[in-house]
């Protein structure tokens, strides 16, 4: 995996390759029983209770758990085209999230990703868009993001790299 932040625009671009069909990683990254199998990590936060509209304007949730307490997460769905785009909004209720981010603006605060077959197996392509006040908030957004998306991110689906 790789993972680039660019502090200036809040913004984290991530590759994984993944040895899997771009099907395979569409459904880990949709259905409501696997979602709770990779999303976060035991060092910051798991989810469960999944609510997922998969269409242009559904909406998501679910429902966080961390040392700090719980909390829930919840977004809007802005396209999705199986099996190979899914982009859609993020908003944790935490409250240090809510206090370091800015007003949104068209366009930001929205997960992009896009899944390209590659032998032997997908290459997906996330883009992370979270405006937020400061450097230190942005880097902690690309700290987190890379420890979000570890190097195997789906369960028994294996990462690759060439």
């Amino acid at each position: 995996m790789t993972a680039v932040a660019d502090a200036q625009a809040g913004t984290v671009h991530a590759t994984v390759e993944i040895a899997a069909t771009p099907d395979a990683v569409f459904r880990a990254l949709t259905d409501p029983d696997e979602l709770p199998r990779w999303w976060g990590s035991p060092d910051l936060y798991r989810t469960h209770d999944w609510k997922l509209d998969l269409r242009p304007g559904g909406k998501w949730s679910c429902q966080a758990r961390s040392a700090q307490g719980t909390g829930e997460v919840r977004g809007e769905v802005l396209a999705v085209e199986p099996p190979t785009l899914l982009e859609y909004t993020w908003e944790p209720s935490w409250e240090e999230y809510k206090q370091e981010r800015r007003p949104l603006h068209a366009g930001e605060g929205a997960r992009r990703n896009a899944a390209h077959p590659v032998p032997p197996g997908t290459r997906l392509r996330g883009v992370d868009s979270q405006p937020l006040r400061g450097m230190d908030a942005r880097a902690r957004l690309a700290r987190g993001t890379a420890r979000r998306r570890p190097r195997d991110p789906f369960p028994g689906l294996t990462s690759f790299r060439r």
